[in-house]
């Protein structure tokens, strides 16, 4: 999908307030974390959005846009100190991308303090812009009377002209609406002047596609996320760093799946039945991979992981939004609140998500932590994707049999939820096996669009009841009953049961069922949740004829 765009980023020493801007442009308080301390932006975020409509009568058209926030940019990078190694390599990567937001930018927005005035540092990011040849306006930020407009005359040694200036305040918002109705009038001006019929969306930046889910990465710090994230994009999208703690934001980007003739512009989730396959153990999968280690060096990657430029015609694709979230430590092991405002938005974007890629680094094991985050995803009914990264650099070991099996029972015993859900083993780094997951979440997100007959439902439940019955305690005994079940939603898969009995269900007994209703559904990955309620057959037949007339 070809499509005309406008790129703006924003670009500035640290502390400036670019994340602020960021936010007011976008019209979203929190979309990316504004903070005193420097250093806290660090991936180039991006926010895409639509432009004003202008002058149809001239066949001028809004072009697609897209903002960047960088992180604090150092033209001439630090040199790293080893008091403080970690600070200063986190600039120099930030300054890294905050140099790849500007060769892809139409317009720059380059960012300064107007309380502290012009500096040196302003003045080298002034010149490297203007080496690249682009176009920039300065902000003066922070701009918040009348009494800092003698401040404004320092700033045109930057080689600007009057009308590249503009006094704003993200904090207040002065200024921002004619900001940004100059920036539309560039963008408009731009795009529609340029001789090309379209501009190719840069890849993972805006959806080519339909997107048809929302998937999040999550795990432990410095379990390989960010690499991942990039693997699937194509892209360099998220700051990579052995730094734990290095994501704080969350990164949004997208990438294509093919479908096939399973998706169609009428019915976009179509599920077509297929034949019952019997779902590979944790065991096999390892057995497979360390068979395959053998036969191929590790190191190179699959060519079919490569995403084809050119897509057959048709609605056969569809976009992922992927997210890339921080590292998730233990909640006694948070202290600042950089980092607790960086764990708030990876958890809510668990909650925002349809699917969770839980990041496992097997190098260091799984902990209770990761145990905890699975957990979480499932009582938030998101369908979930074991990831074992890095398994590259324990497949050696492994080949010892003593070995492998005790690596085997620690899995098994920390993840129980490996019986239903698919196991990839990968290496991020590598892209080994991005097809694997690929598959995995096509699958997915058509069992969470899959159709249960209520007809099919009942006979299943039927003979999972008969198959094991129990007899409920209580104020007379009875022998538990299903009277009548119903789909009331499918994603996550929930399912009404009009019992003879509703409380004092067995925990055990609701599991038997829930497996029970995955095996016969192939619902793979995707939690099941059941409600029991109690009732006479009037309103049994209430509730049928409610939902034949309420669609599933």
């Amino acid at each position: 999908m070809s499509k005309k765009s406008f790129i703006i980023s924003l670009i500035g020493r640290p502390n400036v307030g670019k994340s602020s801007i960021f936010n007011r442009l976008m019209n979203k308080s929190t979309k990316a974390i504004a903070h005193d301390m420097p250093g806290v932006t660090r991936d180039r975020h991006y926010g895409h959005f639509k432009f004003d409509a202008f002058d149809e009568k001239e066949n001028l058209f809004a072009p697609e846009g897209v903002l960047i926030d960088t992180g604090g940019f150092y033209p001439e990078g630090v040199e790293i100190d080893e008091s403080s190694k970690n600070t200063d390599h986190f600039f120099n990567l930030m300054t890294k991308h905050a140099e790849l937001a500007i060769d892809e930018s139409d317009l720059v927005l380059m960012v300064c303090d107007i309380r502290e005035g012009l500096l040196p540092y302003d003045e080298s990011i002034a010149n490297y812009v203007r080496s690249k040849q682009k176009k920039f306006f300065v902000l003066l930020n922070k701009f918040d009377g009348s009494h800092l407009e003698d401040e404004i005359v320092q700033f045109y040694s930057l080689g600007v002209e009057e009308d590249q200036i503009f006094p704003v305040s993200a904090s207040h918002g002065l200024g921002v609406d004619f900001l940004r109705a100059k920036i539309n009038e560039e963008a408009l001006f731009s795009v529609n002047t340029k001789k090309e019929d379209g501009l190719a969306v840069q890849r993972g930046i805006i959806p080519r596609e339909k997107v048809i889910s929302k998937v999040a990465i999550v795990g432990s710090p410095n379990a390989g996320k960010s690499t991942l994230l990039n693997a699937l994009v194509g892209e360099e999208r998220a700051l990579v760093s052995d730094i734990a703690g290095t994501t704080v934001d969350p990164i949004e980007a997208y990438f294509d799946i093919y479908f096939g003739k399973e998706v169609d512009d009428y019915d976009p989730l179509k599920f077509v039945a297929k034949q019952k396959v019997k779902k590979a153990t944790i065991e096999e999968v390892v057995d497979k991979h360390l068979a395959e280690a053998e036969s191929k060096d590790e190191n190179i990657d699959e060519a079919e992981t490569e995403l084809p430029e050119i897509k057959q015609e048709g609605s056969f694709w569809r976009s992922v939004q992927i997210i890339d979230t921080a590292g998730i430590r233990k909640q006694s092991s948070v202290k600042e609140l950089v980092e607790s405002q960086s764990v708030f938005r990876a958890l809510r974007s668990i909650s925002d998500c349809e699917i969770v890629i839980h990041l496992v680094d097997v190098v260091k094991g799984i902990g209770h932590q990761d145990r905890r985050l699975i957990d979480i995803a499932i009582e938030k009914g998101k369908s979930v994707i074991v990831c074992l990264n890095k398994f590259d650099l324990i497949s050696e070991d492994l080949k010892d049999e003593k070995k492998k099996k005790e690596w085997l029972l620690d899995i098994r015993a920390k993840i129980p939820w490996l019986n239903h859900c698919d196991i990839i083993l990968l290496s991020a780094k590598y892209k080994k096996h991005l097809k694997k997951l690929k598959e995995s979440i096509k699958k997915t997100v058509k069992i969470r669009n899959k159709k249960i007959s209520t007809g099919e439902l009942n006979r299943a439940i039927f003979e999972l009841v008969e198959s094991h019955s129990i007899t409920l305690g209580g104020r007379g005994q009875k022998r538990f009953k299903v009277k009548y079940a119903s789909v009331i939603k499918m994603s996550p898969p929930t399912i009404l049961m009009f019992a003879n009995r509703s409380q004092g269900i067995p925990d055990n007994y609701r599991r038997y069922l829930q497996n029970g209703l995955r095996d016969y559904f192939m619902l793979d990955n995707t939690p099941i949740h059941l409600i029991f309620r109690s009732g006479d057959e009037n309103k049994v037949k209430q509730a049928v004829d409610r939902d034949q007339r309420s669609p599933v």
